[in-house]
């Protein structure tokens, strides 16, 4: 079905299905490669700012020049030095580490002024206060993934569009 969608989308409306460029990240450990399309975000380091993490939105790739066009300039392929890409889950899992160190203040805090049978003792500030931390750590240790280009991570710009139809 699939395949029928897409040949009849190339028949009717080969502007649409002609041209396609992509920035293509080959991980040699992993068997399926990144790609980038215009449109989508960039984070990297580059050879004039190696110490500097870049984040640009791709606005053009260029296949025989090599180059990545983007709001405020351009950027060659052969400059690029590290890719960073975020990691949703570790975001996800930070804050919901901190809601509940915080939810748990909160109904301690709740439960502590509203009934006689509950303190707010060492265990909930210890217990709140380790999600809190938890989640903070989480967040700032796995929330992005590197990239060092080199012999194990390679860049390509690949050009897969439909060839024009003759006519």
């Amino acid at each position: 079905m699939t395949s029928f969608v897409v040949i009849m989308m190339a028949v009717f409306a080969p502007q649409v299905a002609k041209a396609q460029v992509v920035l293509y990240m080959e991980i040699m450990t992993e068997l399926k490669p990144i790609k980038y399309y215009e449109g989508q975000e960039l984070m990297f380091k580059s050879v004039d700012y190696p110490d500097e993490w870049r984040k640009i939105k791709i606005g053009r790739i260029l296949d025989e020049e090599q180059i990545i066009l983007f709001d405020g300039g351009m950027l060659k392929l052969d400059d690029i030095i590290q890719i960073r890409r975020t990691r949703p889950w570790a975001i996800a899992a930070g804050y919901m580490l901190q809601t509940f160190g915080v939810a748990w203040f909160g109904f301690g805090g709740i439960a502590h002024f509203t009934t006689s049978t509950f303190d707010f003792g060492v265990d909930t500030l210890v217990i709140g206060g380790t999600a809190i931390v938890s989640g903070w750590l989480v967040k700032k240790l796995f929330q992005y993934k590197k990239y060092k280009i080199g012999k194990k991570v390679r860049l390509k710009i690949l050009d897969i569009s439909w060839p024009e139809p003759r006519g």
